[in-house]
């Protein structure tokens, strides 16, 4: 039972009180404040346990409604105890958090502070921009600025980036012969090149280190009678990637690798020569077996575009 002396959870009085006290800028008040919405999260918390039932609803000892009204008021009664004192510690936090936007004393809003003596001492004299004194060029315009002093600097250019430039332009003359001879353009074969051999940086190479000169990954099939060298490569199948250990054909120099890789495309991708754009390229590659990764149309375009990005 509750002491006399006790007050019920629910006082519409006392929320009448702490409004009163807020209104005052009472510090007391914001405590109280803080109280009930600590004995409000005790409430919620003990709502939360009730909901886990051991029994049924038709038990006649639990469900009545009579039952439920006094269970309720009791859980509010208890959190209101529970949160006063030093309570849950939930108080303490809101109190230091409301502090540092609480109003300031009486008198010292905005427009009643007295000013500081230094802030009413005048502001010293700014320098005169010219020879002469202050105010020499009162009358006259500012001085214009340089266009050029409010262009953005531009970012130092990367080490990768500076790479894949150099390849590029090694490269270009090849590329352009080959697309003299293809009609494909030279960027698109470029990005071919660049895709396979990782930009230059995984060229195929012998056994014993040297060139290959093969950018872009053909196979020594049985008709190819020059040299060739043994190196693992990537294949999939049924869409999984397998590790396999095959014949790659091997040139003497970079322009008769770009030559055959234009024969190549005459021979057997007619589809990917006759596309005006670079998607239809890269898909006319794919389609016709040039790679069996199935995201390598996709992974064409974007080099593609990379290449246009670089400057190529």
């Amino acid at each position: 039972m509750l002491a006399v002396a006790d007050t019920l959870a629910v006082d519409v009085s006392g929320a009448q009180a702490l409004k009163a006290g807020a209104a005052a800028g009472d510090k007391d008040t914001l405590r109280k404040a803080a109280q009930q919405f600590e004995s409000l999260m005790v409430g919620m918390m003990l709502k939360s346990m009730r909901a886990t039932k051991f029994s049924d609803e038709d038990d006649p000892l639990t469900s009545g409604e009579g039952v439920k009204l006094y269970r309720d008021l009791l859980d509010q009664q208890w959190a209101d105890k529970l949160s006063k004192g030093r309570g849950l510690g939930f108080a303490d936090m809101i109190v230091k958090s409301l502090e540092k936007f609480s109003p300031p004393p009486s008198g010292e809003g905005p427009g009643v502070r007295e000013p500081d003596a230094r802030e009413l001492q005048p502001l010293p004299p700014l320098p005169s921009p010219l020879p002469g004194g202050e105010g020499a060029r009162r009358d006259q315009t500012p001085a214009p600025v340089e266009a050029r002093s409010l262009s953005p600097t531009p970012p130092p250019e990367g080490e990768g980036l500076k790479k894949k430039r150099a390849f590029l332009e090694t490269l270009r003359p090849h590329a352009e012969a080959a697309a003299a001879s293809t009609g494909v353009p030279a960027d698109y074969i470029l990005a071919h090149a660049a895709l396979e051999s990782g930009w230059g940086k995984r060229e195929i190479v012998a056994a014993d280190g040297s060139p290959s000169h093969n950018l872009f990954g053909i196979k020594a099939g049985g008709n190819w009678r020059g040299a060739a060298v043994e190196t693992q490569t990537t294949e999939y199948r049924q869409g999984m990637p397998m590790k396999l250990t095959q014949q790659f054909r091997a040139y003497a120099d970079y322009g008769a690798a770009f030559s055959d890789y234009a024969g190549l495309l005459k021979a057997r991708y007619g589809a990917a020569l006759e596309s005006n754009d670079a998607g239809g390229f890269a898909e006319g590659l794919a389609a016709g077996g040039y790679a069996t990764d199935p995201a390598y149309a996709g992974k064409l375009k974007s080099v593609i575009a990379s290449v246009a990005m670089a400057g190529g």
